[in-house]
Parts: structure tokens; C-alpha cells; sequence
């Protein structure tokens, strides 16, 4: 198994960010619970901490990310909660050893696992202001979060690239086909733009004084606002009617809301299984891949997803 990371030693980094930030670092050197990237705590002699977050190789341009950065810094300057990359010398992406990386203000913050009616209303403000910067982004070059090409994209390299077991290729392409002829015109009436793309309660933080901070801007893609609402809900949409309710009473204070947007929720739950095949198939080869994710690849791992495709993309309202 191959180490991606090797180059990341204490020193290396250390080494790195002081030389970024022109100012020493004591020898505080935490390493944030990240598998996807490599993020790490860090203390300036001054005593401020910092964290210092490197990309994980290969997956984003050093382009894409600076339209993270600048949608970071758009959301800021209407103080939305977000934390936004430092700048150094007028930039705010750097390069160790073919690894991007940058630098962010520590802030930490208590993990919302549990929502009440303020909290939805809260959340729902924050994602409604979040959205109106995001659809001014509508040429955005990250990815348009649609079938025809995002999933279009992760399938092509599933079987392009061997990942799955001959036996399950002719099931998997052909459940792929139904899935691609019944949202042919899915997006057709929806408004896309530059949307969080993996907003979960994992990347919402509550931070006294200051209220809840949306986090991990990572995955920002063209898409319809849907995408970061049905992640957050407890159950599916038709059994989650109060926590609509709830978050749509502080969204629509901001923009408007097309509630027939819940009726792409079976699309949007394949579209994200696909892309999860195909994230793990990127990195199977990473030292500690196997660690974290034991069945991916096996023959119960695809069985499995063939059926859950298999379940939803009937239903599809078409």
C-alpha cells in the first residue's frame, strides 16, 4: 500500500507553515481527525493556534480550490458563519511536495447532534444566505452536481477502471442505464448553483456566542439547493414534515424554496452512493484505506449497492 501522505512528517510541516506564515511555531503538532485530507492544529510562539490543512494529492486543482477559498471569503464579507483560509503574500493556497495547502484560523466548536426547533430555524437562515451568494456562482468550474455528469463521471471510472467484479458489471450497468433514462430531465425546472455539497450535521458546528458555523467546504459543487437540505433530515421528507417546516421558516425569510425539490431526494441518494463507490475506488490503494473501509470492493459490498440502487431508482418520479 502506497503512503501519499510520506512527505507530512512533524518537521516537514512545521518547516513548511513557518516559512508560509513567516513566524515561528512551538512545538504543539495535533493531528485532526481527517481521513480524506490531512489537517493538523498547530501554535505559533505567540500562543495563537492555527490549523494547517493539506489537500488530500490529486483530488482538486490548485484552480478549484481557490473557488472554495474566494465562495469562503464571499460568504464572510456578508458575516456568515464560515472559517476562511489566512492569507499570506496575497494568497491563500500553497504547495508542499505536489500537496496543496492551507492555512485557518483554529476555531472550535461543539458538534449539533441533536436539533430543536431554534436549531432548524437557525440552520435554515444560515443555509438561505449561504445560497443567495451561492447563486451568483453559476459559472463556477467545479462540478455540476447532476446526473448526466457527475454520476455520469464516477460510473465511467468504475468500469473504465476495473473496480468491480466481472459478474457485477452487467448489473450494475444496467441498473445505471434505468437510473440515467428516468432522470434525463430530472434538473430540467431546477435553479443550480454554487451550493456545500456535503452539508450533514458532521460539517455544522455551534461555537457560544457566536451560533452555528457551517464547515468543510471541501465538496462545493453547481447544484440545486435540495442537495444540502435531505442530508440533514431525520428520516425521509414525507416523515420529516416538522423539521421542513421548521428550517424552511428560517430559509424563506431569505429566498424562496421549491418544495417539489424533495421529490429528487431518491436521485440525489444514488447519486451519492455512486459517488462513494467511486471516491473509495481512488483511494483504495492508500495505506490505511483497508483500516477504514474493510468491505468496500467485496462481492457483498456491490451486491448490496445494486440492490439499494435497484430499490430507489424505481421510484423515481419520472
Amino acid at each position: 500500500m502506497q503512503d501519499i501522505w510520506e512527505p507530512l512528517t512533524q518537521d516537514s510541516v512545521l518547516n513548511t507553515v513557518e516559512a508560509i506564515i513567516n513566524e515561528k511555531l512551538s512545538n504543539l503538532f495535533l493531528q485532526r481527525n481527517s481521513y480524506i485530507n490531512r489537517v493538523y492544529e498547530l501554535k505559533k510562539a505567540s500562543g495563537e493556534r492555527i490549523i494547517a490543512k493539506f489537500y488530500r494529492p490529486g483530488r482538486w486543482t490548485k484552480k478549484l480550490i481557490q473557488v472554495e477559498h474566494d465562495f469562503l471569503k464571499k460568504l464572510s464579507s456578508i458575516e456568515l458563519n464560515v472559517i476562511v483560509p489566512s492569507t499570506y503574500g496575497g494568497q491563500s493556497v500553497f504547495e508542499y511536495e505536489d500537496i496543496y495547502l492551507a492555512i485557518f484560523p483554529y476555531k472550535g466548536g461543539r458538534a449539533l447532534d441533536e436539533f430543536d426547533k431554534d436549531s432548524w430555524q437557525e440552520v435554515g437562515r444560515l443555509l438561505g444566505r449561504m445560497h443567495n451568494i451561492g447563486s451568483t456562482f453559476h459559472n463556477s468550474e467545479r462540478i455540476k452536481w447532476e446526473p448526466k455528469i457527475a454520476t455520469q463521471k464516477s460510473v465511467d471510472y468504475l468500469i473504465n477502471n476495473n473496480h468491480l467484479p466481472a459478474d457485477y458489471v452487467q448489473s450494475f450497468q444496467n441498473i445505471l442505464n434505468v437510473f440515467f433514462q428516468r432522470t434525463t430531465n430530472t434538473f430540467n425546472n431546477e435553479s443550480l448553483f454554487l451550493i456545500h455539497g456535503d452539508c450533514h450535521k458532521g460539517n455544522l458546528i455551534h461555537r457560544p456566542g457566536e451560533g452555528t458555523f457551517i464547515i468543510d467546504f471541501d465538496d462545493i459543487c453547481i447544484g440545486p439547493a435540495v442537495q444540502d437540505i435531505w442530508m440533514l433530515l431525520p428520516d425521509e421528507p414525507e416523515k420529516s414534515e416538522q423539521e421542513i417546516s421548521w428550517f424552511l421558516s428560517g430559509y424563506e425569510v431569505f429566498r424562496p424554496f421549491n418544495r417539489n425539490s424533495f421529490d429528487l431526494v431518491p436521485v440525489l441518494k444514488i447519486m451519492r452512493m455512486i459517488h462513494f463507490a467511486a471516491w473509495c475506488a481512488m483511494q483504495k490503494h492508500d495505506k490505511y484505506f483497508e483500516d477504514h473501509f474493510p468491505d468496500w470492493g467485496t462481492t457483498r459490498y456491490w451486491n448490496s449497492l445494486i440492490k439499494d440502487i435497484q430499490s430507489l431508482a424505481y421510484n423515481i418520479q419520472i
